[in-house]
C-alpha cells in the first residue's frame, strides 16, 4: 500500500555478512525500483557481521527502528545463529524479539524471513531433517503469520537434482554471484506472488 498508494517506503535488510555484503541486497532493491518506478525508497543495509537472531534483538531500536516507520523487513539470521552455537530455545527467542519489537513498533510493517544455507544445514536437510535453528524461525513466522523462505531447503533440494554445485556454482556460504542472483530471484518469486493482484479500492 505504501509503495503504490504513498509512494515512498522505508526497507530495512537485518542480518550477517551475507545481507551486509553486495549482492542479494542489492538485487532486491533493483527489483523494487523496477516495481514501483515512481515511488521514493529508502534502503537501510543493517547487516553485521557475525550477528544472528540474539544480538540484533538487542540492536533493533537503534539500527533498525531508529531510522524511523519500517515497511518491509528482511531479517537473515539462520546461518550465524547456527555458526554462534546458538540452541533451540535461543533462536527462537532472538527472531520473536525482533517481529515483536517491528509490530509493536509499526503493526503493518511487513516482514520476510531469509534462512540461508550453510553445509551443516545441508547435512540434515539430505537426511531429512529440518536444521534446529530454522525451525525454531519457522516457529516464530508460523505463530507471528511472517512469510519465510527456507533458501537452505532450495539449495539442497535443488543441488540434489544436479541443476548446480556447491563447489562450481554457490562456492560458500558468502555466496558467488551466482548464489546471490539465486536467493534474489527466490525473494522475487514471493514478492511476486504477494503482489500478484490489484489493491483493494
Amino acid at each position: 500500500y505504501r509503495f503504490e498508494r504513498d509512494r515512498a517506503g522505508r526497507v530495512v535488510f537485518l542480518g550477517g555478512s551475507i545481507t551486509n555484503m553486495k549482492g542479494w541486497r542489492d538485487l532486491v532493491c533493483d527489483n523494487l525500483r523496477h516495481r514501483f518506478p515512481e515511488t521514493k525508497f529508502e534502503f537501510i543495509n543493517a547487516g553485521i557481521p557475525s550477528f544472528g537472531s540474539t544480538p540484533d534483538a538487542f540492536r533493533f531500536s537503534r539500527d533498525v527502528l531508529g531510522h524511523g516507520p519500517v515497511d518491509l523487513l528482511f531479517v537473515d539470521a539462520a546461518v550465524n545463529d547456527l555458526v554462534n552455537g546458538q540452541t533451540g530455545v535461543e533462536p527462537l527467542r532472538g527472531m520473536e524479539g525482533i517481529v515483536r519489537q517491528a509490530r509493536l513498533a509499526n503493526p503493518m510493517t511487513d516482514i520476510v524471513m531469509l534462512d540461508f544455507v550453510s553445509p551443516p544445514m545441508m547435512d540434515d536437510i539430505r537426511q531429512g531433517k529440518t536444521p534446529v535453528v530454522i525451525d525454531s524461525h519457522e516457529k516464530v513466522a508460523d505463530y507471528y503469520g511472517v512469510p519465510s523462505l527456507n533458501l537452505a531447503q532450495e539449495v539442497t533440494e535443488r543441488i540434489e537434482k544436479g541443476e548446480f554445485s556447491w563447489a562450481k556454482d554457490f562456492k560458500d556460504l558468502h555466496p558467488a554471484p551466482f548464489g546471490q542472483k539465486l536467493y534474489a530471484a527466490s525473494i522475487a518469486r514471493l514478492l511476486s506472488d504477494a503482489w500478484s493482484g490489484p489493491l483493494p479500492s
